[in-house]
């Protein structure tokens, strides 16, 4: 227990109750867009898209994860990894502050209507994420990815 404690606060640079909480505050939260960036129209509706599938899947991590959460507990996404591309396919990192999960989701629909498929799901392995279900079709492609902002109250891009 100690040591996972341990490893949470060196990958993630907090403990995992800290991230358990910050989980839980963003969830159901509104979606929206930073201030003051200077961006293109395309590069705007890409953003908004990916906010409100961000929020959608946050709100349905327990119906989209293989696996139930532990001790009654509750899944909470923590990071999302879209194919840079499209926003067709995207990793999600999740737990319930005891385990961890990473599922790859194929994204279809628009306006709000979307739907997700379940393509494959990982568990953490001893040095990266271990494919247990499905098929990884996007191993190797470019990713964006994406952290929730307690202060901003958004999904803000990290790279």
């Amino acid at each position: 227990m100690l040591a996972w404690i341990g490893v949470n606060k060196w990958q993630y640079g907090k403990m995992p109750w800290q991230m358990l909480k910050e989980a839980s505050d963003r969830l159901n939260q509104p979606a929206t867009t930073a201030k003051n960036q200077t961006v293109i129209p395309s590069e705007i509706a890409a953003t908004d898209a990916r906010q409100e599938i961000m929020k959608d899947i946050s709100a349905k991590m327990g119906d989209l994860s293989p696996v139930k959460p532990v001790l009654g507990g509750r899944w909470y996404a923590t990071r999302f990894w879209f194919v840079s591309s499209s926003n067709s396919d995207a990793y999600i990192e999740y737990e319930d502050g005891h385990i961890m999960g990473r599922i790859l989701v194929g994204i279809e629909g628009a306006e709000g209507k979307n739907s997700y498929k379940v393509i494959g799901y990982f568990e953490p392995g001893e040095n990266d994420w271990v494919l247990k279900q499905g098929r990884d079709t996007m191993s190797g492609k470019p990713l964006d990815l994406y952290e929730y902002d307690n202060n901003k109250k958004e999904w803000v891009k990290k790279n």
